[in-house]
């Protein structure tokens, strides 16, 4: 390829010189500087021509399809041959290597992008994970908390049961005792009144037997003294 681009340069510096020589330039460039354009002169032969320009044998036969030539020997003074320009060809070689770096450059910028994305995603994630984390070790915590508070609340509330109970049973063991109590206050009042009853009747029966007394001790003793002959 060196060789080429030397045998291409050495060239374009003899045309170039012929040029300095001559009013009219031997070649231009096309308009997209993609080719020489060269307009053949007396004598020049498409093997001289692509000798020139630095054109090997073996693209000969592409160098003559390329400028629609199927008979050397039949090319006229004033052919127009166009010879590839090897600078844009490898220009353009460049810039489609420069195409597909950039394509490739934002195909990776793209995936880092959606990488540092998916890292934010995954960042939060993980703080979530690690918020959630640390509430459920606060959970776990209070619910400790919660348990041995229960545990605390359910003997209390054994105990409070259970002096409950005592309490009821006391509470009805005095009750039992109470009502025993009144029953043998009823009873004893009951007997009392009832002894007082027959106390009192004993009372009256002896005040009767008294007055009964008293009534036949007064009656000699108003006999006595009534007088003589009456009666």
């Amino acid at each position: 390829m060196r060789t080429l681009i030397h045998i291409v340069v050495a060239g374009a510096l003899a045309l170039l010189c012929a040029h300095v020589a001559a009013a009219e330039p031997l070649f231009t460039l096309s308009e997209d500087g993609t080719a020489f354009v060269y307009k053949a002169r007396p004598g020049d032969q498409p093997g001289t021509v692509a000798a020139m320009f630095g054109i090997a044998p073996r693209d000969m036969a592409a160098f003559f399809a390329a400028n629609g030539i199927t008979d050397a020997t039949r090319v006229g003074v004033g052919h127009v041959y166009r010879i590839p320009n090897p600078l844009a060809v490898r220009a353009a070689e460049a810039e489609t290597k420069a195409a597909a770096l950039v394509h490739d450059a934002d195909e990776q910028r793209a995936r880092a992008d959606g990488l540092a994305r998916d890292l934010a995603t995954a960042r939060a994630a993980a703080q979530e994970a690690e918020e959630r984390a640390g509430r459920l070790a606060r959970y776990e915590r209070l619910w400790r908390l919660v348990s041995i508070l229960g545990m605390v609340l359910v003997l209390a509330t054994c105990v409070l049961g259970w002096l409950a109970f005592t309490a009821v049973r006391k509470t009805t063991a005095a009750e039992t005792h109470a009502r025993a109590l009144a029953t043998e206050i009823e009873e004893k009042r009951r007997t009392g009144l009832a002894e007082r009853q027959q106390a009192a009747k004993r009372i009256l029966d002896l005040e009767t037997k008294v007055h009964e007394l008293e009534v036949r001790a007064a009656a000699p003793a108003s006999a006595a003294r009534r007088p003589a002959g009456t009666g």
